[in-house]
C-alpha cells in the first residue's frame, strides 16, 4: 500500500505541474524581456540541479540517504489494520453479513431465492408476495397517473429484476428488454447493435457469467454513482471540501489497481463483497469529478436569472441546476461504467466468478481461446453501455439547447 501511496504521490506531482504549465501558458510576456527575465524559472531550475550535482558528488548523503534516517510508516499502517480487524471483527462481519443478503444476494438470484428463515428471518409468503406486486403495481400507476410512463415502465422492469434476479431471468427477455432500450435511447442502429452483442454472449456460452459480472458491477456502479454524485455535488458549492477531496480522488485514480485489493483483503478477506468494495473504491472518482465539473460549469446567466425570480436553495439545486448538469453527470456515469469494469478483472483475484474469472483462468492455463472471448464479452458490455450513456446524454444537451460536443 505504501508504493502504492507513492506512485500515486508522483502522479499528483506531475499533474500539478503540467496543469499549472497549461494555465500559465496563455498568459501575456511582453517582447522587452530578456531571456533571463522570460525563462527564470527553468534556469533557476537547471542551476539547482546542476549544483547539488556537484554536491553529491562530494556529500554521500546528498547521493543516497543513510538506511538509519529512513522513517518507514509501513509498520504503523500494518497494526493499525491489525487493530481494526482485531478489535471491530463483529462489526466486520456484520456489515459484510447485511451487505450480501440485504443488497448482493436479491440482486443475484432475486427475492424468491434470497429471503429465507436464515437470511431474512422469514419466510416469503404469498402474502408477502400480493403485496409487493401491488405496491409496485401502484408505484407504476402513480407515476404514469403523473404524466412519467417511461419512469413507469422502469418501475416495472426493475420489480421484475429485483424479485427474480438478474440471474433468474430468461435470456431472450433480458436480450429484448435491452435492445429496445437501445433502440429507444438512440435509434434502430444502437438497438440492433446491441441485440447482436448480447447474442454473441449467449451463443459463445458464457451468459450465465456475464449476468454474475453485470450483477456484481451493476452493484458498485450504482453506489459509486449516487456516492459519488453526492460527494461532488457538495464539493461544487464547497471549494474547501473541493480542494480536500482532490487529492484523494487523484490517489484513487493513480494508485496501481493490485494495490487497491490490499486494504479490503486485510479487513473483509476474500469474496464478492471484497470486489464489491474495491470496485466502488476506483469508480467512485469519475462520478465526484464529473458532477462537481457539471455544476461548476453552468452558465451564470441561468444561475443569475433563477437567483432573481426567487429561487430557494433547494429550487436552484433540483430543478434547476441538476437538470442542467445532468449530461455532464450522465458521462461520469459513463465513465464510472468504464472504471468498474476495469476494476472486475482484478476482482478476479479475490474471488469472483464472472467473466473477469474466465479471463484469469485463460490467462493462467495459457489458454487464449477461452480468455479472449471472455475479454469481447467484457467489451461489448462496455460498448453498449457506453453507446447507451452517451446516446441519452447527447439527446438530453439537444433538449436543452446546450451545445453537443
Amino acid at each position: 500500500l505504501l508504493a502504492g501511496m507513492v506512485i500515486a504521490l508522483m502522479a499528483m506531482v506531475i499533474d500539478r505541474i503540467t496543469a499549472g504549465l497549461a494555465a500559465r501558458s496563455g498568459d501575456y510576456d511582453p517582447e522587452n524581456k530578456t531571456f533571463a527575465q522570460k525563462h527564470r524559472y527553468w534556469i533557476t531550475a537547471a542551476f539547482g540541479a546542476v549544483t547539488f550535482f556537484v554536491l553529491a558528488q562530494i556529500a554521500g548523503i546528498l547521493n543516497e540517504w543513510p538506511q538509519a534516517w529512513e522513517i518507514s510508516p509501513a509498520k504503523a499502517m500494518n497494526d493499525g489494520l491489525t487493530y481494526l480487524v482485531v478489535n471491530f471483527r463483529d462489526e466486520i462481519e456484520a456489515v459484510k453479513k447485511f451487505a450480501f443478503f440485504f443488497v448482493m444476494l436479491p440482486a443475484k438470484i432475486g427475492l424468491q431465492g434470497a429471503v429465507s428463515p436464515f437470511t431474512w428471518g422469514f419466510e416469503l409468503t404469498l402474502v408477502h408476495k400480493v403485496v409487493y406486486a401491488v405496491g409496485i403495481v401502484a408505484l407504476a400507476l402513480w407515476a404514469a397517473y403523473r404524466g412519467r410512463t417511461q419512469v413507469a415502465i422502469l418501475i416495472l422492469i426493475l420489480a421484475i429484476l429485483l424479485y427474480f434476479g438478474l440471474t433468474g431471468i430468461p435470456w431472450p427477455a433480458l436480450l429484448l428488454i435491452c435492445a429496445v432500450a437501445g433502440w429507444k435511447i438512440g435509434g434502430r442502429v444502437l438497438g440492433l447493435g446491441t441485440a447482436l452483442g448480447l447474442g454473441f454472449i449467449v451463443i459463445t456460452g458464457i451468459w450465465p457469467e456475464a449476468m454474475l459480472s453485470i450483477y456484481l458491477c451493476g452493484i458498485a456502479v450504482l453506489i459509486s454513482f449516487v456516492l459519488g454524485t453526492a460527494i461532488g455535488i457538495w464539493a461544487a458549492h464547497n471549494d474547501r471540501f473541493s480542494a480536500i477531496i482532490r487529492p484523494f480522488n487523484d490517489t484513487l485514480q493513480t494508485m496501481p489497481l493490485f494495490v487497491l485489493l490490499i486494504p479490503f483483503v486485510m479487513v473483509f478477506k476474500i469474496g464478492e463483497f471484497t470486489a464489491l468494495l474495491a470496485i466502488i473504491a476506483y469508480a467512485i472518482v469519475p462520478a465526484i469529478r464529473y458532477s462537481e465539473h457539471g455544476l461548476r460549469s453552468l452558465p451564470a446567466t441561468v444561475i443569475e436569472a433563477a437567483t432573481m425570480i426567487g429561487a430557494t436553495r433547494r429550487q436552484m439545486l433540483w430543478q434547476v441546476k441538476i437538470p442542467l448538469a445532468l449530461p455532464v453527470m450522465m458521462l461520469g456515469l459513463n465513465q464510472t461504467i468504464m472504471y468498474g469494469i476495469a476494476m472486475l478483472v482484478i476482482a478476479a483475484l479475490v474471488g469472483t466468478n464472472g467473466l473477469e474469472q474466465i479471463v484469469y483462468i485463460g490467462l493462467s492455463d495459457g489458454n487464449f481461446g477461452v480468455g479472449i472471448i471472455a475479454g469481447i464479452g467484457m467489451a461489448i458490455i462496455a460498448i453498449i453501455t457506453d453507446r447507451m450513456t452517451n446516446a441519452w446524454s447527447r439527446r438530453r444537451q439537444e433538449e436543452l439547447g446546450l451545445s453537443v460536443a
